[in-house]
């Protein structure tokens, strides 16, 4: 069994919307791995160049972690912190070639196929409202 993995996604905020980019199905944060050696601050930034092609920005305040444990499939652990984060130049129109990018509403966020466990995440933070 291997060690639990460590990763961080990064909630970019533009007024009431959401940077969210769509993996596969489901909408997500543009998250990563935290690579040996490397910083969660850097791991954030990394994540926003790699995933949505944005070259400036800077790692915020962290707001909290998740947990999933699947052990019917992989067997995997996986430890999530989330981090809001700033880009530096507000013109930029973030775009990837691996995945449709956009700027979600908060309030649409709720509705839509999100990654496991992201609604609650961010429900539990007051980020969006989701009916219990």
């Amino acid at each position: 069994m291997s060690q639990p993995a460590v990763h961080v996604a990064a909630l970019v905020v533009s007024g009431n919307d959401f940077l969210m980019l769509r993996q596969q199905k489901n909408w997500a944060l543009p998250a990563t791995a935290v690579r040996y050696g490397e910083t969660l601050a850097e791991a954030v930034v990394r994540a926003l160049g790699e995933q949505v092609g944005v070259a400036e920005a800077i790692c915020g305040p962290f707001i909290g972690w998740s947990e999933s444990i699947d052990t019917d499939t992989s067997q995997s652990h996986t430890l999530s912190m989330y981090f809001r984060a700033v880009l530096l130049d507000s013109t930029t129109q973030p775009a990837s070639q691996t995945a449709e990018v956009r700027w979600i509403p908060s309030w649409d966020a709720a509705e839509l196929g999100l990654a496991d466990g992201l609604a609650e995440f961010l429900g539990e933070h007051g980020l969006i409202e989701t009916l219990i």
